[in-house]
């Protein structure tokens, strides 16, 4: 059985991974990942979640528009680094890190999936992120409902 998370909802299901892609380099301190699941229903569930390892000083402003809650810095995990912003220190006794962000998408069209994937530019023109195309080409050699809508559009 698979979870997915979608904001504080747990969607579970059974099912089989098709793909994950991360938008995760050397010395990011947020990045995204995709996974792309078929449910044995034959429903496709998409999953992203931003990550970070960013924590926060009491006085930065970011604490109170994100809403992060405070920790003890004895419990930041190894990886977390500081805003650059604010410039917290690790030996302070209370910190702000920054949440996951936690989305998913239930459809039986793998278009909705798709256009779930898009983004937009200023000028309005769509577009598919790096991320997104490496998830798209790996689902796409698995599953037929995606090759179909991946590998061939039809403009009108």
């Amino acid at each position: 059985m698979f979870e997915v998370k979608d904001n504080a909802r747990t969607l579970q299901f059974n099912g089989r991974l098709l793909s994950e892609s991360s938008s995760w380099r050397r010395d990011s301190t947020r990045w995204i990942e995709f996974a792309l699941y078929k449910t044995d229903n034959g429903s496709y569930v998409l999953s992203r979640i931003g990550v970070s390892i960013v924590f926060h000083g009491a006085a930065c402003p970011l604490v109170k528009r994100y809403g992060l809650n405070e920790i003890s810095a004895d419990e930041l995990d190894d990886r977390a680094l500081p805003c650059e912003e604010c410039l917290p220190s690790r030996s302070a006794v209370m910190v702000f890190p920054e949440k996951h962000r936690y989305w998913a998408q239930v459809s039986d069209d793998p278009n909705a999936v798709l256009e779930a994937l898009y983004k937009y530019d200023q000028g309005g023109a769509r577009y598919l992120t790096k991320v997104a195309e490496r998830l798209l080409q790996v689902a796409a050699d698995i599953d037929k409902g995606i090759e179909s809508i991946y590998r061939i559009e039809l403009i009108p």
